[in-house]
Formats: C-alpha cells, sequence, structure tokens
C-alpha cells in the first residue's frame, strides 16, 4: 500500500537530525576545550602570579644590593677623604699656610683617575683655603663655601637649571667642624665611579632620584626621564615594590640608600616579565584553535556515523507506519548502532509477517463477521416468525395441563414439551435481543443496588445448588450512570455462569470497588477455571462450554457494557476459578 509522503514529518526528521548531530558536536567540543580551556585560564592566571611574585621579589633584591653598593661607595669615598685629612696639619697651620702650598699638598695626595676630580678646603666662615682640579675639566664647585651644613648633609648634590653637575661629600680636617675637606664628583663619572652597567637585568631600568622625586642620574640613557614620569614622588617615601599603571603597568622597586637622601629606583614593565608566558599563552591559543578545528572535523564526520543510520532508521519507522513495502538496511558496523539497525531489520520483517497474519485474520473475521450478520437477521427473521406459533402451542398446552387430572399418564409429557418451549422461547428471546439490542434507559444509580437486586434474583437457584453468597461490598458511596434493567441482566447472567460451572460446590463472591475512573464490579467463583484459549472465544456468539447453553449470553453482557463505555473481562487460572470483572465510568459526583 502506497502512502502520501508526509512532508512535514520529513521536516521534522532533519530537524532531529541535525539536532542530534549538533548535540554531539557540541558534547564533544565541551568535552575537548572546557578542560583545555580552564587549563589555559588557569594556568596562565597562575603562571602571572607566580612570575610576577618572582619578578617583585628578584626586582626587591636588585634594588637593596644596588642601594647598598651606593651606600658603600659613598662611605668608601668618605674614608678616603678621611685618610687625605688625616694627613693634613692642624688647622692652626692650614689657616696660615700659603693656598699654593696647600693645593699642592692636596694634588700629592690623590692618586690619577681617582674617585674625586677635584678637592676643596673650606672654612665654616665661607672662606676657601684651597681649591684644587684632579683631572682634565675644572670641578663644578658651588657657589656656597662650604657647599652644605656638613653636619646635617650627608651627600650634597649641586645642581644649575635643574640639571646635576656633580655630587660632593666631605669630611672635617682634625677634627674641627671650622675646616671641611670636600670632595667634587661631576655628573659624567657617576656611573664609572659606582660601576653600574646600563641594564641590571634585562628589561630593567634603574635610576637614583633625591627624596624630592627629582632624577640624580639613571644608569640607561633615557632610564631617568621615563622613569621620572612614571614614579610619583610620593611613591619613594615608602621602601618596596610598587605596581604602578602610568603610562603602563611597570612594577617599581624603591630603596632608600642609607646614609644619603638618596633612592635607588629599579623598574620592570610588566610585559616585557610576562613576554615568555604571552607567547606560551599565544601558542596555546594557536593549539586550542586547531584542537577546535580538529574537534569539529572528528565531531562531524562521529555524528555522521550515527546520525546517517539513525536518519535511515528514522525514514524506514515512517515507510513502516505508511505501510509501504520493507527493504532491509543495510548494516555498516559491528557497533550498537549496528546491532540497532539488525535488530529493527529483524523486528521490521517480523512486523511484516505479523501484518499479513493480521490481514488474513481481519479478513477471515470479516467474512465470519458477515455470515453472522447475515445468519443474526435470519435468526432474528426465524425467531420472530417462531414466537407467534410458539405462544399457541403453549397456550394449548397451558389449557391442555388444566384440563387433564394429575393422575393422568400424558401429564408429564406435557410438561416435558412445556419446558422444552419455555427454552425455545429464551433461546428465540435471546437471538432478538443480540440482533436488535433495545436502546438504553440510564439513571445514576449505586452499583451495591444492582449488585443487591442481581444476588436477589439468582438467590434461590443457588440455595438449591448449594452454593453459598458473599458481598464484598466498597466502603465508599459510589454512582454509576447506567440502565439498570440491563445492567442487571449482565450480573445475573454471570452469577447463573458462575453457579452452573461449580458443578461439584464452592462459594460465589460479588465485589464492589473505585478504581479512579471507574467503578469495578467482580464476580469471582472457586470452580475448575477456565483454559486459556478458551477465555477469549467465551465472548464470541454461539461458544459455550455447556451442554445447553446458546453461546450468547456472554457476548450480549459483553455488548451491553460496552454501551454503557465500559469493559467485561475475564481473568481465569484453571483449577483456581475464574473471575469477570465490569468496568463502569463513574458518574459525575460518584
Amino acid at each position: 500500500m502506497q502512502a502520501i509522503p508526509d512532508d512535514r514529518s520529513s521536516g521534522s526528521l532533519r530537524r532531529v537530525r541535525g539536532s542530534l548531530g549538533n548535540k554531539l558536536l557540541l558534547l564533544l567540543l565541551a568535552f575537548g576545550l572546557l578542560p583545555l580551556s580552564v587549563t589555559i585560564v588557569v594556568g596562565y592566571a597562575v603562571s602571572r602570579s607566580t612570575i610576577l611574585e618572582q619578578s617583585r621579589r628578584a626586582l626587591a633584591s636588585i634594588a637593596g644590593a644596588q642601594a647598598t653598593h651606593f651606600t658603600t661607595e659613598l662611605n668608601r669615598e668618605r674614608l678616603l677623604l678621611q685618610t687625605i685629612a688625616g694627613q693634613l696639619p692642624s688647622s692652626e697651620i692650614l689657616t696660615t699656610m700659603p693656598p699654593q702650598e696647600l693645593a699642592a699638598f692636596l694634588v700629592r695626595s690623590l692618586p690619577e683617575n681617582g674617585v674625586f676630580d677635584g678637592l676643596r678646603l673650606a672654612m665654616a666662615d665661607g672662606r676657601v683655603l684651597a681649591s684644587v682640579a684632579l683631572g682634565q675639566t675644572a670641578p663644578h664647585w658651588p657657589p656656597a663655601s662650604p657647599a652644605a651644613d656638613w653636619i646635617e648633609t650627608p651627600v650634597f648634590l649641586h645642581r644649575e637649571d635643574g640639571q646635576v653637575l656633580a655630587y660632593l661629600v666631605a669630611t672635617t680636617v682634625s677634627r674641627d667642624p671650622a675646616i671641611w675637606l670636600e670632595g667634587h664628583v661631576r655628573a659624567e663619572d657617576f656611573r664609572r665611579i659606582f660601576s653600574v652597567p646600563q641594564h641590571l637585568v634585562a628589561g630593567v631600568e634603574s635610576v637614583v632620584f633625591d627624596r624630592g622625586g627629582n632624577p640624580i642620574f639613571g644608569i640607561h640613557e633615557h632610564a631617568a626621564g621615563e622613569l621620572a614620569a612614571s614614579v610619583p614622588a610620593a611613591g619613594l617615601d615608602s621602601a618596596g615594590v610598587h605596581l604602578v599603571h602610568t603610562p603602563q603597568s611597570t612594577l617599581v622597586a624603591v630603596a632608600p640608600v642609607p646614609e644619603s637622601d638618596w633612592v635607588f629606583v629599579a623598574a620592570l614593565p610588566v610585559a616585557y616579565a610576562l613576554a615568555p608566558l604571552s607567547k606560551l599563552r599565544t601558542s596555546a591559543t594557536l593549539g586550542a584553535f586547531f584542537l577546535t578545528l580538529l574537534i569539529v572535523i572528528t565531531g562531524i564526520l562521529a555524528s555522521r556515523s550515527v546520525t546517517t543510520p539513525l536518519r535511515d532508521l528514522a525514514t524506514a519507522a515512517k515507510a513502516l507506519e505508511n505501510e509501504e513495502l520493507f527493504h532491509p538496511l543495510p548494516v555498516h558496523s559491528s557497533d550498537e548502532v549496528g546491532a540497532l539497525i539488525a535488530s529493527f531489520n529483524a523486528m521490521a520483517l517480523s512486523l511484516d509477517r505479523s501484518r499479513e497474519e493480521v490481514g488474513r485474520l481481519h479478513a477471515r473475521d470479516m467474512e465470519r463477521a458477515q455470515q453472522l450478520a447475515t445468519v443474526g437477521e435470519l435468526a432474528s427473521g426465524v425467531a420472530h416468525e417462531i414466537r407467534n406459533p410458539l405462544t399457541g402451542v403453549q397456550g394449548a398446552i397451558e389449557l391442555a395441563l388444566r384440563r387433564i387430572p394429575d393422575g393422568d399418564a400424558s401429564r408429564p409429557l406435557l410438561m416435558e414439551a412445556q419446558r422444552q418451549l419455555k427454552r425455545i422461547d429464551t433461546t428465540t428471546a435471546q437471538l432478538l435481543q443480540y440482533a436488535r439490542p433495545p436502546a438504553l434507559r440510564e439513571i445514576t444509580v449505586d452499583p451495591a443496588q444492582l449488585v443487591e437486586r442481581a444476588l436477589a434474583i439468582v438467590a434461590p437457584r443457588a440455595s438449591t445448588a448449594e452454593i453459598p453468597l458473599s458481598v464484598e461490598p466498597s466502603t465508599e458511596p459510589l454512582a454509576v450512570h447506567v440502565d439498570p434493567e440491563l445492567m442487571v441482566q449482565v450480573l445475573v447472567n454471570l452469577l447463573l455462569n458462575g453457579i452452573e460451572a461449580m458443578s461439584n460446590g464452592g462459594s460465589l463472591t460479588v465485589w464492589v470497588a473505585r478504581h479512579a475512573p471507574d467503578v469495578w464490579i467482580g464476580v469471582s467463583d472457586t470452580g475448575p477455571g477456565i483454559a486459556a484459549e478458551m477465555q477469549q472465544e467465551l465472548f464470541r456468539p454461539f461458544v459455550t462450554t455447556k451442554h445447553q447453553g446458546t453461546g450468547l449470553g456472554l457476548p450480549i453482557s459483553r455488548e451491553i457494557v460496552n454501551r454503557h463505555g465500559g469493559s467485561l473481562t475475564l481473568k481465569s487460572v484453571p483449577g483456581e476459578g475464574a473471575t469477570f470483572v465490569v468496568t463502569l465510568p463513574l458518574a459525575e459526583g460518584g
């Protein structure tokens, strides 16, 4: 049978396939990239923190070491001055010596290419006893003499127009604060004297500031100006390592030079310190990109290996739903998907066989139903035609029984004939009811009332058969909307069947229970039970296990219950009795 393709179903299959493929791809990306991304991010953060902390410590050590080195050099210069001052005559003699003689003595006291490029003997009252130049260039002596209050000033910077020309150190002569020996070091010799390379460590710039934030000299040519612009003067008051962000993020180590008002500052740009890590991050990002590309390609191939068979499977299932001709799907793998396709092929082939069998049985049942319909119509007509003369015959026999004496020999024969005629009348009445069901006259009643009426009808029959009857009522009031006469007829039929099934004795129980949204009325006997192969056949017309049954009682009962929107079912185990259950919808408020 050919079916019209459903475009909506095809679109749905495509959406499902796309959705499943996307989900598989997202799962691969999530489980592949998420750990990698977390590793890169966390690793970068931890590495960055570690590198910055190590850079802080290294920078602080460098600044501290250089500050100590500067102090050592300044102390060495003071010691040198003290040595020279110790060789000079007493202050009384110095004040009387000619300046040329003092100058010659000072020149002889220092080696060539030494620390100082000039010496000066200055009196506290401002007089200069002697001044000598020890190099090719004349010293830039400050106009004041002495240059500073040397008791309060360990090192004096000589500036003109904001530019440092030289620094001076001094010591007393013969411990007389009235005469000072001053040593002059010009700015051009700072780097040579302090023996500091242009770059202490790669990437590190260093500058010596005074306490006011003015640069004294930079170790590198451009370092003084660059650091002066980025390091505020307030930051020079506290030793340690600071992170400044002007104009770029920079680690700045501040170390005061002891016994002076100088501050040694070393700076390391954060970008320089993190450059290797940044390169590593770039490489990791590039690697993650290629890994993502690989995962996407792998995910697409992997998802297709799953979704393509599933799509074929869904298409084949749709074809089965439309009852189209089934062609077994090819199995390309031995994994779970392959096993699923193989199982589907087996199921589909079995379904085809079942469908053929169902079709055959349906055709047979339809043929039988047509036959039964024909028989029913014929039986209805025959029953209708039989009932009129049958009524006349019954009347004649009734009249004859009234006129014949009780001891007459023909009386038993007439009574047996009367019983058989009643049996024929009952059979024709059932035929008519089966062929022409009566209209329903429904009212709302309590199922317990239906059970009570049915039990009252069959009680004499049960008493004669010595079958005890028992009732298990519902624990709550219930209501059903039914035709009470027809429903009592159903219960009476089920009760009589139970009594007749227990020819060797037993008990019969009727129970009512609520199973929302339905009410169950059960009739249970303790008879021999019914074989499994007969349980469904009993509800077919003209099928019976009795010697004198018509086989219409149960079909009529099921038809009545079905017309009420319920069902009649049988549960039986051979040797353990049988239970017929009438299921009816609960009425509103029941």
